[in-house]
Order: structure tokens, then C-alpha cells, then sequence
């Protein structure tokens, strides 16, 4: 029954007899350097028109601010108090969409390849396509190509995050790749006939299980140790660097030509001794007893070294 009009933020609807006028619109898939903004200009959410006027400024080299950021309206002007650049943007019912109402389109501040509108968000989003290129760029060359392509200073402390960021869209995260380790294992199996790949983890009843170990045992592997290796085995851990560390644990050979030849390795939390003995247990089913076939251990690690003795005298 009752109604709030406001005649800033509703646009009446036009009647059969007036022409429908059209805006021009918006597109959020227009290329870097390639951005404009017009008045009456039509957006079809806040956020997009937030990115726009962002992106718009960072390829001008100009710094703006919003004096008032609201759901349906927002105003922006420039960082420099005395630059009359301003973008007024409040949202119209017919259609339902965000749209320019006020544009002054003039910069009288000096160009900046410091610009405050650049955001560590934005650096990912553009770096992202030039990573599935090149996923081996350092962030240095990085920084470089940032000058030279869009004339933009970025410092280091935002090139790191933004390249962490962009990884993660590209790679997935750290986090979600341990959800896809029985997939894996499933492809060794399938790929390599003969293989054991064993994975442990530890039941969450208000969640998903938590990794615990890891254990890989390649047929190839197993056929190359047993056909032209010596039988002498050398186990050793060492740290893994990544964001959950923990500890990669190796079973290594001696071939003919006194080369390292890798028999097997699994993943633990820590290099303890109940690690070591399952790591022993899964490597003495598939190599057989060390009786039987002569094994020769070595290690420089004393835990390392009290768990064989004490595994083998439990055999």
C-alpha cells in the first residue's frame, strides 16, 4: 500500500508511445587496455561495475577511491583532491541494472605506474592466463613483465601472494589435491600392472578422514631392482617443503653401473619409529624376506637403523 520513491535510484517505465532508448552496455570480458567507460553505460551487477571503473583507472595509471560505496549506488572519485575525475553509479528498476549517472571523465593528476588501484586480486586474475603458458615463471620475471605489458610497478610482497593466488586456480590448492590421492593411486595401479600403492588415514567423525601415510611401490621399480641391482638397500627420510611438510621416506638401490635406483618411498607426518615400521613392513612384503633373498641395509639415521634391528629381530 505504501511505497518509498526515490527518483535518483528508479527510472520510470517508458509508456507505448515514447521509444525505448538504448545504453550502452557493459562487457566484463573486454581485453586489458581495451576498457571504457561512458555515461549511461549499463552494468549488470555493483561488482561488476566496481572492477571496471578499477581496471579503467589501472590502464590510465590514475589512483581513485570511493566516497560512497552502497548496494545500489556508489560514487568514485580521484585520489588527487584537486582532479575533478568522477563516476556516479546507482541502480534503475526498468531495466533492472547499474548505470552511470554522473561521468566526468577528466584527469588533471600525472600518471602513476604506482597506481593504489592495483590489488593484489587483479594482479592474479591477469597473471593466471600468462601462468598456463609459462608455469615456470619466477616472480621476478613476473614483476618485469607486469612493466613492460601494462606499465605497472608491482612490489614484491603482492607479486608473491598474487602468484600463490593464481597457482591455485590454475594447480587447485595444496588442500584439495589430497582429496584426489586415491585417484592417483587408482592410475598407478591401473598404468603400471603390479604395482602396491597403500594410503592410511585417520577417521573424523564430524568430517572427512585426515591423511596419516602413504606407501608406492612401482612393478617397474620392483622388476629393474630385482633383475640388474646389487642387494644392498639404502633407506633414508627426508623434509618435504610444502604447505603440510611432513616426511618423504625412500628405499634406494645400486645398479650395475653404481648408479641410485629407486625401489620404493612413502609419505609420513614425521620421521618416528612406528613410521619406519610401516614403512619396513610394506617394503619386506614386496621384496621378500631379507633371509632368503641376502638383503644388505644401510642408514646413517640411528632411529632408522634400532627399527631394522628391532623389526628384524621381530621376524
Amino acid at each position: 500500500m505504501y511505497q518509498y520513491e526515490f527518483e535518483e535510484l528508479c527510472s520510470p517505465p517508458a509508456t507505448d508511445d515514447e521509444e525505448e532508448t538504448v545504453f550502452p552496455q557493459h562487457n566484463p570480458n573486454t581485453p586489458y587496455g581495451k576498457i571504457t567507460l561512458e555515461l549511461n553505460m549499463e552494468f549488470e551487477t555493483m561488482e561488476q561495475f566496481k572492477a571496471a571503473v578499477q581496471k579503467y583507472n589501472i590502464q590510465i595509471g590514475r589512483q581513485v577511491f570511493y566516497l560512497r560505496n552502497e548496494r545500489k549506488r556508489c560514487r568514485v572519485i580521484c585520489y588527487d583532491p584537486d582532479c575533478p575525475w568522477l563516476c556516479y553509479c546507482a541502480r534503475t528498476n526498468y531495466p533492472a541494472s547499474f548505470q552511470i549517472k554522473t561521468f566526468v571523465d577528466e584527469h588533471t593528476c600525472p600518471r602513476s605506474n604506482k597506481s593504489k588501484s592495483v590489488s593484489c586480486a587483479w594482479v592474479a586474475e591477469e597473471l593466471v592466463p600468462k601462468l598456463r603458458i609459462h608455469p615456470n615463471m619466477l616472480q621476478r620475471e613476473a614483476q618485469e613483465w607486469f612493466k613492460v605489458e601494462y606499465d605497472i610497478s608491482v612490489n614484491e610482497r603482492m607479486m608473491y601472494k598474487a602468484m600463490v593466488k593464481a597457482k591455485e586456480v590454475i594447480e587447485g590448492t595444496e588442500k584439495d589435491q589430497y582429496l584426489r590421492l586415491r585417484d592417483y593411486l587408482n592410475e598407478i595401479m591401473k598404468a603400471n600392472p603390479g604395482s602396491r600403492a597403500n594410503m592410511g588415514t585417520t577417521p573424523h567423525p564430524e568430517g572427512l578422514p585426515k591423511f596419516r601415510n602413504l606407501y608406492i611401490y612401482l612393478a617397474a621399480c620392483k622388476n629393474g631392482f630385482r633383475a640388474g641391482c646389487r642387494p644392498f638397500i639404502v633407506l633414508d627420510g627426508t623434509f618435504l617443503k610444502g604447505y603440510f611438510g611432513g616426511q618423504l621416506l625412500t628405499a634406494v638401490g645400486q645398479d650395475a653401473n653404481n648408479q641410485l635406483f629407486p625401489i620404493a618411498y612413502g609419505v609420513v607426518d614425521a620421521e618416528t619409529r612406528e613410521n619406519w615400521r610401516f614403512f619396513l613392513e610394506e617394503l619386506h612384503t614386496d621384496i621378500g624376506d631379507f633371509n632368503e633373498n641376502g638383503w644388505v641395509f644401510m642408514s646413517d639415521q640411528q632411529k632408522v637403523m634400532w627399527t631394522i634391528l628391532m623389526f628384524f629381530e621381530f621376524l
